[in-house]
């Protein structure tokens, strides 16, 4: 389905070897990569076959996945409440489809696509709340703001430098201007590291566009952050 590559086993020797030497490196590649994905679907295969005999095994899914789906949210919406949010109803529609997943792709990268829908209805309901909130009544003097009432629970280590800290928020400020194609395809590629088979399954679209998408979305953000760069 995909054309694979190999690495240069040999780098400096470039084009001295003998051609079926190459060949032979490239069959075994091929070999390699199908026996590694074909360990990863006996694996999916397995972790779902014991998440749909009840809790424990369901509980095991999650705990592989959370972190990955909750680091993928935040980084869509800036904002770990929405994250978490998000990332309980990603474990609510796996529960409910489980049962009808197929399998043709693997499980990380269906519960990416599921996290990725999810993240932006996200977006679009809190643009909603956001244009209720300006026509909402404003606060009585003696009353305390809903925002100001809710626990903040952000905070990073305190080894983290301030610079960093900056810098990390001016990413993920610039990642929040980009727009929701931009910003998914360079999230999953440069964040998170899929290729781009995986995106284009994750997105349900075209190398070709998944690339064209990565490319834009890297130039938008060269130009955003080029004050640290």
């Amino acid at each position: 389905m995909f054309a694979l590559s190999y690495p240069s086993l040999f780098p400096q020797a470039g084009n001295l070897l003998p051609s079926w030497v190459s060949d032979l490196i490239g069959k075994a590649w091929i070999l390699f990569s199908s026996a590694s994905l074909g360990a990863d679907r006996e694996a999916d295969h397995k972790m779902i076959e014991e998440a749909l005999l009840g809790d424990p095994g369901f509980e095991k899914l999650v705990k592989v996945h959370e972190q990955m789906v909750y680091r993928v949210a935040y980084r869509f919406l800036n904002d770990e409440t929405d994250a978490s949010d998000v990332t309980q109803e990603v474990f609510l529609r796996v529960h409910k489809a489980l049962p009808k997943f197929r399998g043709e792709s693997s499980l990380s990268t269906w519960i990416y696509a599921i996290t990725s829908n999810l993240s932006r209805n996200a977006i679009r309901s809190r643009k909603n709340r956001e244009k209720v909130q300006v026509l909402a009544p404003e606060p009585r003097e003696d009353e305390t703001p809903f925002w100001d009432r809710v626990p903040d629970a952000r905070g990073g280590p305190a080894s983290r430098g301030a610079e960093n800290r900056e810098l990390n928020g001016a990413i993920h400020a610039a990642l929040q201007e980009l727009p929701p194609d931009y910003r998914e395809a360079v999230i999953l590629r440069d964040l998170e590291d899929l290729d781009y088979g995986q995106i284009a399954e994750a997105l349900k679209t075209g190398v070709g566009t998944v690339k064209s998408r990565i490319a834009r979305g890297r130039t938008l953000l060269r130009e955003k952050l080029k004050e640290w760069l």
